[in-house]
């Protein structure tokens, strides 16, 4: 299924398990669900309070064909920044969970604008190809050019990975659920570093929309592509933190995004 078709079905409120093709082994890919989890707090939200920040806790694996809810609460509304939160649920236990903060425009006399940068002709570099059995399942619906860095263990000498993404598949314009997939599809900077395979893990992840998508100067469609770059902040004692930034391809800057990642590699 497209993530499109997922998307519909939360809803429509039909959702009932991830079919194979989204996964990573037995796992759910976790840009997925974040996605499907901020699709489930839209009947919530008034068209003027705009996505600001997801905060976004894995507590555990969502397993691939098994059943699963989903819930929301409304955690807070004011008039101009409300806060909701909505949980994955599987066989009892809350396996993801999301906080959501969505703020108005407000006059304000500050004004203080990201610099554009120069990134290139959109969609060049070198593909993170999908090899069945060797990358995750998820990747054949994602489309990934690396400009910098390298591919995970690969032992590469850099602390930074960038390039160009987009989904495959979708129609229209992009959405907040979508932005979240994209960011999440990439594998974590920290594993090139790494000679061999080992596990990994996700702990959280957040993110903040500097400039929301519906503000952009022009619509990101389908077919347009986004640039990611991200780098190692510090890694010791079997975690490492990467912080990220998103632009449009013009050179916007649209977020910034965090992760702390477990990595299991002497056990």
């Amino acid at each position: 299924m497209l993530i499109d078709e997922y998307l519909a079905q939360v809803r429509q409120g039909e959702l009932q398990s991830i079919r194979p093709g989204w996964g990573q082994g037995r796992t759910t890919f976790g840009g997925l669900v974040a996605a499907l989890l901020l699709e489930n707090l839209a009947s919530e939200v008034e068209a003027s309070n705009l996505l600001r920040s997801i905060s976004v806790n894995f507590c555990g694996p969502l397993l691939i064909n098994e059943p699963f809810q989903l819930a929301r609460q409304v955690l807070s509304k004011g008039k101009s920044i409300s806060q909701l939160n909505s949980q994955a649920i599987q066989a009892g236990n809350v396996v993801t969970q999301l906080t959501a903060c969505y703020g108005i425009e407000r006059a304000s006399d500050i004004e203080v604008e990201a610099s554009k940068v120069e990134l290139g002709k959109p969609g060049e570099g070198t593909l993170i190809p999908f090899i069945p059995g060797i990358t995750p399942e998820f990747i054949e619906h994602v489309e990934m050019r690396v400009n910098r860095g390298g591919l995970p263990f690969t032992k590469s000498k850099s602390t930074e990975l960038a390039g160009w993404v987009r989904l495959r598949n979708l129609t229209g314009a992009v959405r907040d659920p979508h932005l979240l997939a994209i960011v999440d599809s990439w594998p974590p900077v920290v594993l090139q570093l790494l000679a061999k395979p080992c596990p990994s893990a996700s702990v959280s992840w957040s993110m903040e929309i500097c400039q929301p998508l519906s503000l952009l100067q022009s619509e990101v469609l389908a077919d347009d592509w986004l640039y990611y770059d991200a780098v190692v902040e510090q890694a010791h004692h079997g975690y490492a933190h990467t912080v990220a930034r998103i632009y449009h391809s013009d050179g916007t800057l649209i977020a910034l995004s965090r992760q702390l990642i477990a990595v299991y590699d002497r056990r």
